[in-house]
C-alpha cells in the first residue's frame, strides 16, 4: 500500500450495497481507514520530515559559529566552521532534492507504527530510570538499553536507541517521568514520519530525539546547561577520540557486520566506563565525545564509503562538539545532532567538490 492518491480515496463516494432491499453504506471501520490513509497522505510527506530534522544541525552549526566568532574570536576556527557549514548546506540541498523525488513509499500498518512509537517511548523512560536510579552515567545507560534492545527485539533496535537518546536528557531538565514519556511520544512520531529521508546518515536517531527533547524542555521553566569551552589540551584529546570513535564504530558496523546499533552502543558503553577512570578530570567529557563520534560511525557505506571519509566526519564532529559546549547542554540527542551534521557535511562537501570539478571541465 502506498501514500499516493489517498486524499482522493477519502473523498470518493461510499460504496453501497443492497441487502434485503436496504441500502447499506460501508462500515465505520472502512470509513476510519479512509481517515487514516488521508492523514498519511497529507502529513507523511518526505519534505515535512526533511524540514523537521534539518533544523537541528543548522542550529548547532550556527551556535558553533557564534562561539568561535564572539567567544574566542578565532579567525582560523571561524574559517573552518564556515567551510564545514557550506558542506552541510550543500548536503541538505542534495537531500532536499532527493526528498522531492519521493512521491510514494510503502505504508506500514498503523499497528506497526504504534509499535515503533511505543519502542521509542520505552527506550526513553527506561534510560532515564536507569540513569537516575543506578550509579551509571547516561551514556552507559543508553548504551546498555540499546544493546539489550538489539539482542532481545532487534526489529525495534533503532527505535529503542532513538528513545534512549531522549532518555539521556538531564534529570534537571526532565524533572518528571511524564516529560520523558511525552518527549518519547513526540520522538516516536518524528521517527515514523522521517522514515524516507536521510536514510543511512549517522546521527539521524539522535537528531530525532533532539527535536523532541528540546520541544518539551522549551515549554518548561528549565534552562539548558552551559559549560565553558575546553582547554587546548582537552581539545586535542577531543579531536583524537572523535576520529578514533567514529572509525572504530564504522569498522565494527560495516567491516565486521555487527550493525550500527550494536557497534555504537558497544563503543559507547566501553568509553563511558573506562574514560572517566583514565581521565579523572575530563573523562566524562571525552566519553561524551566518543559516544558522539560513534553516531558518525553508524553512517552507511552508501553515504561515506570508507574509513578516511568517516575520520574526516569524526574531526568535524569534534570541532562542532567543542564550540557548542556552551549551548543546549543537557538535551538528549545533542550528540547525535552533531554527528548528523558532520556526516552531511562530508557527504555534501564531497558532492560539492565533484560538482565544481564537473563545471570546470
Amino acid at each position: 500500500m502506498q501514500y499516493n492518491n489517498y486524499y482522493f480515496f477519502f473523498f470518493r463516494p461510499l460504496n453501497t450495497d443492497t441487502i434485503h432491499g436496504e441500502l447499506v453504506a460501508e462500515s465505520t471501520r472502512s470509513l476510519s481507514r479512509r481517515w487514516v490513509y488521508t492523514f498519511y497522505s497529507v502529513f507523511f510527506n518526505p519534505r515535512i520530515g526533511f524540514l523537521i530534522l534539518a533544523g537541528g544541525p543548522i542550529v548547532l552549526f550556527a551556535l558553533s559559529l557564534h562561539g568561535a566568532t564572539i567567544v574566542t574570536q578565532s579567525v582560523v576556527t571561524t574559517g573552518a566552521l564556515v567551510i564545514v557549514s557550506v558542506g552541510l548546506l550543500y548536503g541538505l540541498k542534495k537531500e532536499w532534492d532527493t526528498a522531492a523525488t519521493v512521491e510514494t513509499y510503502d505504508v506500514p500498518t498503523v499497528r506497526t507504527d504504534a509499535q515503533y512509537v511505543t519502542a521509542v517511548m520505552g527506550g526513553a523512560i527506561v534510560t532515564l530510570i536507569v540513569t537516575i536510579e543506578l550509579p551509571v552515567s547516561s551514556i552507559v545507560a543508553a548504551s546498555l538499553v540499546a544493546l539489550f534492545g538489539a539482542l532481545i527485539i532487534p526489529k525495534f533496535a533503532l527505535a529503542i536507541y532513538c528513545g534512549a537518546f531522549v532518555g539521556m536528557t538531564s534529570p534537571l531538565l526532565f524533572t518528571t517521568y511524564t516529560q520523558a514519556l511525552l518527549a518519547g511520544f513526540l520522538a516516536g512520531g518524528v521517527f515514523v514520519l522521517c522514515r524516507p529521508v536521510f536514510d543511512g546518515v549517522g546521527g539521524k536517531l539522535g537528531t530525532t530525539a533532539f527535536v523532541a527533547a528540546t520541544a518539551v524542555v522549551a515549554v518548561t521553566v528549565a534552562e539548558f546547561h552551559s559549560d565553558p569551552l575546553p582547554s587546548l589540551t582537552t581539545q586535542f584529546l577531543i579531536y583524537l577520540y572523535a576520529v578514533s570513535g567514529a572509525v572504530v564504530t564504522f569498522m565494527l558496523s560495516v567491516r565486521f557486520d555487527r550493525g550500527p546499533v550494536v557497534a555504537s552502543a558497544t563503543v559507547g558503553a566501553i568509553s563511558g566506563i573506562l574514560l572517566p577512570v583514565i581521565y579523572p578530570t575530563d573523562g566524562s567529557l571525552l566519553a561524551a565525545v566518543v559516544f558522539c563520534a560513534s553516531f558518525v560511525g553508524m553512517v552507511s557505506a552508501d553515504r561515506l564509503a570508507d574509513e578516511f571519509r568517516v575520520a574526516v566526519a569524526g574531526a568535524v564532529a569534534g570541532l562542532i562538539f567543542i564550540y557548542t559546549t556552551p549551548y543546549v547542554g543537557g538535551s538528549g540527542g545533542k550528540l547525535g545532532t552533531i554527528a548528523f551534521g558532520a556526516c552531511l557535511t562530508v557527504w555534501g562537501g564531497e558532492a560539492l567538490i565533484q560538482r565544481l570539478k564537473t563545471l570546470h571541465k
